[in-house]
């Protein structure tokens, strides 16, 4: 029996901005910072650390539905796009801006297993960013489904440089 696909977009982009943006520079405008200067008076050059990366959703506490999957894939689509700013960032690099479309399969404990970068439904062809990106999904926890069987996913970024 055939069950049906997943399939859910997300403009990396935009996650990205949510996550590096928006929730740093709200942290940084909290009371708590706002008495820190972003460099040491007297010209040691020292600027205050990045505010660090929130912690991934708890996936023990997340029910499974698309939103939660959405969720967890917004989290590590920054790593995603680490994956590419790397192969961007490469001498001789001809990688240019475009979308991966990506398959994998949820088990019923959670776990990624499948992994892989469909040929079709993928503009950018790049071995090495292929990998990185597999490496990615294979390292993220979903919340248990409640019917304990496996899920298959498709799941696009459209990737551009921002950095």
């Amino acid at each position: 029996m055939k069950r049906p696909l997943i399939t859910m977009a997300v403009v990396l982009s935009a996650g990205l901005a949510l996550a590096q943006g928006a929730v740093g520079k709200k942290g940084a405008a909290a009371p708590s910072d706002a008495g820190t200067p972003a460099a040491e008076p007297g010209g040691s050059g020292k600027k205050a650390a990045p505010p660090a990366r929130p912690q991934p959703p708890d996936v023990t506490k997340l029910p499974f539905t698309p939103d939660s999957i959405r969720m967890v894939m917004n989290y590590y689509s920054r790593d995603i796009q680490d994956c590419y700013e790397e192969i961007l960032a490469r001498k001789g690099s001809n990688v240019e801006e475009g979308r991966i479309l990506t398959t994998f399969t949820i088990s019923p404990d959670g776990f990624v297993r499948n992994a892989q970068v469909a040929k079709a439904g993928t503009t950018i062809k790049n071995q090495r960013l292929n990998e990185c990106v597999v490496n990615v999904l294979t390292s993220i926890t979903f919340p248990e489904p409640s019917d304990k069987k496996e899920h298959p996913i498709e799941y696009p970024f459209n990737l551009k440089a921002i950095k």
